[in-house]
């Protein structure tokens, strides 16, 4: 999809006719391309779908009425107008009671204005359409509210330095960072800040789904590509159009999507699972992630070609522990959001309380902080939330989280997400920020008992 003038491709065996019409649309705003033979506009049709086909119903290799019905499987959206001379009107007619646009008798210069206003219609109706089809997939999606960045540090203004320097730019992004950090509020800050913003904003995790339903999720289906699809999938690719596709954990991309995705980014072209079709689309690619990629890419699970494509341009979230100084703020921009959701009027933090979540260590960074505020406007009974109010002893934590070693770490933050949300693995893995998958193999891991 782009925004360019729409194209038009007329099928007729008659070259006259094809001269004919080609002289006709010259002051016409719209791109004619002209086919002989039904085949070699099928094969057009895969590479670059037009957004109308007009077609001459009786044509010696293949009629204009099977032409309409492979038009029809390969690409539903397409309108289809047919043209007809004496004694193949039925055809036609025929066809129009199964779905196409309109059909005229030839010759057609005794009724152009007709003809050129029926063409404007199915132009019309093709663009609706799939935008139709984009607009109910983004409200299923639901729109994300305005993104805020809170915080005064140094390093969250470093941040925000970055993002006011790449928002208006044509690069990619790759955004890295620990889980919970913000990487996503980045992504989103860059998109409402560039010249996308009248576009949507969409957001993918690749660790949340294996190699065959991150395609399909991505680059959408045809109908009947596999068991269980019943209909036409739009892909975020297409969707993404003249917007921004944020794909956060880049670094679990199973090898052979990474290989795929490469080639999307340098063609800007796609094929949907199951088509032929190429689709084109122009939307800005940020992606983020939490591991190393140049340490993946040294043990060769990430692909290097891939890696600076996607880091065009990099920024690094710092974790929460290391802007500190932030915490008030954020403590108090959530407390007041949960306090309007719960219909709680809490006035603040207790001193003793703020200091507690001063000196946490926060493995879950802002996600975790975010988390606690929530639970402690639930449970709270005064005006003042105060340290019996948080989920955690702030001295007994800080002895404890100082002497862990990595792995003791991991397996703290697992048992602490676990005992938050009752052992609801779904819940707790939403909590950590990966997927439950990786969740349950690290619940078999450390053995704990959930």
């Amino acid at each position: 999809m782009t925004m360019s003038r729409p194209t038009i491709f007329l099928v007729d065996d008659n070259e006259a006719f094809l001269d004919l019409f080609a002289s006709l649309t010259e002051d016409q705003d719209f791109d004619l391309n002209t086919f002989d033979c039904p085949q070699k506009a099928l094969d057009a049709l895969d590479r670059d779908p037009p957004d109308l086909i007009i077609s001459d119903v009786q044509m010696p290799a293949m009629s204009g009425l099977d032409l309409f019905h492979r038009v029809s499987d390969r690409a539903p959206a397409t309108p289809v107008i047919l043209i007809t001379a004496f004694g193949s009107t039925e055809q036609a007619v025929q066809a129009v009671q199964q779905g196409a646009f309109h059909y005229f008798e030839k010759p057609i210069t005794d009724k152009l204005p007709l003809f050129w206003a029926t063409v404007r219609e199915a132009l019309a109706k093709g663009q609706m359409q799939r935008h139709l089809a984009i607009f109910k997939k983004k409200r299923e999606l639901g729109m994300k509210p305005p993104a805020t960045l809170i915080g005064r540090s140094p390093a969250i203004q470093k941040v925000v330095e970055s993002i006011q320097l790449v928002a208006g730019l044509p690069a990619t992004v790759l955004i890295s960072g620990e889980t919970g950090s913000g990487k996503e509020l980045v992504a989103q800050l860059i998109h409402e800040q560039s010249g996308r913003l009248s576009e949507t904003f969409f957001a993918v995790n690749c660790g949340e789904f294996s190699s065959g339903v991150l395609e399909s999720e991505l680059f959408g289906h045809e109908r009947g590509a596999f068991t269980g699809a019943v209909d036409r999938h739009l892909g975020f690719f297409e969707m993404a159009d003249q917007g921004t596709l944020f794909l956060d954990e880049i670094g679990d991309a199973p090898a052979t999507f990474q290989t795929k995705l490469l080639r999307v980014l340098e063609s800007k072209r796609f094929t949907r699972v199951g088509g032929t079709a190429a689709v084109k689309s122009d939307f800005r690619l940020i992606a983020a992630t939490n591991q190393d990629l140049k340490k993946k890419m040294g043990m060769g699970t990430f692909r290097s070609d891939l890696f600076y494509r996607i880091n065009v341009y990099g920024i690094e979230m710092p974790p929460l522990r290391q802007r500190r100084e932030d915490i008030p703020l954020l403590a108090s921009y959530y407390l007041t959001q949960f306090g309007q959701r719960y219909g709680r009027s809490i006035q603040g933090l207790s001193e003793a309380a703020l200091h507690a979540l001063r000196r946490y260590d926060w493995p879950g960074n802002v996600r975790e902080l975010i988390n606690v505020i929530e639970r402690a406007v639930i449970i709270c009974r005064d005006d003042t939330i105060t340290t019996a109010d948080l989920p955690f002893d702030a001295a007994t934590n800080e002895a404890e989280l100082s002497d862990l070693n990595l792995v003791e770490m991991e397996k703290f933050t697992m048992d602490l997400a676990l005992r938050r949300t009752d052992g609801n693995k779904s819940q707790a893995a939403q909590l950590l920020g990966i997927s439950r998958k990786t969740l349950i193999e690290k619940v078999k891991k450390y053995r704990l008992e959930y």
